[in-house]
């Protein structure tokens, strides 16, 4: 800078580039908020804040190319979540859904062999995002059929009643009854 009074040091100038947003995991989180979303890609060292939708959320920066948020509360729906940085700003390629605690209305067959195997069709609403299935409180291998199944494989247990959980993205819901593990 130069004045009638002389010229100043030089000051350093640096261009920060614009980030890159190349992944957000997971997609979807519950209408409560509290999911932590992992964002990774490029240029987010100097991230100041993560947009949900028109919600800013502070990010936790762990390096330049991954970044932490905690998704805030919002009404079960898509939003754009996007990065803002000191380079300028990064939508990510897809939308972020904020999901509905689901819903389990019931299950067929309602009996099984100890062995496991038994195939198991669970009904219900908002079980798209299924995460995991359990039969009292071992995992289950499952498959998403629709937002209203999915079908789950019962798992070995000792004769007996256990509880079908089914958790989503959204949260978790037991079916009402109980599925019975006949000798």
């Amino acid at each position: 800078m130069t004045t009638p009074a002389g010229t100043s040091n030089p000051v350093p100038f640096y261009y920060v580039l614009a980030p890159v947003v190349l992944d957000v995991s997971p997609s979807s989180g519950p209408v409560a908020g509290g999911a932590t979303v992992t964002v990774t890609g490029r240029g987010l060292a100097t991230a100041t804040s993560v947009l949900f939708g028109g919600t800013a959320v502070t990010p936790t920066v762990l390096s330049d190319s991954e970044l932490t948020a905690v998704s805030p509360a919002h009404a079960a729906g898509e939003v754009a979540l996007a990065v803002v940085a000191l380079g300028g700003s990064a939508t990510a390629a897809g939308a972020f859904g904020f999901v509905a605690a689901p819903t389990v209305t019931g299950f067929s067959p309602v009996t099984g062999l100890p062995a496991g195997g038994t195939l198991v069709d669970i009904t219900g609403t908002g079980l798209s995002t299924t995460t995991g299935v359990t039969f009292g409180a071992v995992p289950a291998t499952f498959a998403v059929l629709s937002d209203t199944r999915v079908a789950a494989v019962a798992p070995a247990q000792a004769p007996g009643t256990v509880t079908i959980a089914l958790t989503t993205t959204g949260g978790s819901d037991t079916a009402p009854g109980v599925f019975l593990y006949l000798l």
